[in-house]
């Protein structure tokens, strides 16, 4: 792939921990935890037994653990079967597999530029 089209730019290991805040480009898989403010335009993955905790502004974000704080999509957020958010959400898609949990506020609303909420 491309960059700016998906390729895995950071990989976050399970028993690894970030504190503070994470800014990256293209794709980046969490199966370790981060606290903090996590940004980007492109894809957020956060794998079964990541956690993420705080405020995700990103273009797609893609859950199969775990997922606390802020959330705001340009695109899309899909919770898989394993993944939890527990969040005030802004997306303009959302898409839950059978098994997937949602608890929080979710506005579905076009938001072109995710650092903002819509009005």
């Amino acid at each position: 792939m491309k960059k700016g089209q998906g390729t895995l730019n950071g990989f976050l290991d399970q028993g690894c921990a970030i504190k503070g805040d994470v800014v990256f480009s293209d794709l980046l898989r969490v199966h370790g935890q981060v606290s903090g403010k996590v940004s980007s335009e492109h894809e957020l993955l956060v794998g079964e037994g990541g956690v993420v905790e705080g405020e995700i502004i990103v273009g797609r974000l893609v859950v199969a653990g775990t997922v606390k704080g802020i959330v705001r999509v340009k695109e899309s957020l899909m919770i898989h079967g394993t993944g939890r958010v527990l969040a005030e959400v802004f997306a303009p898609t959302l898409i839950v597999d059978e098994g997937g949990v949602l608890d929080g506020v979710v506005h579905m609303a076009r938001c072109d530029n995710p650092s903002e909420p819509p009005t």
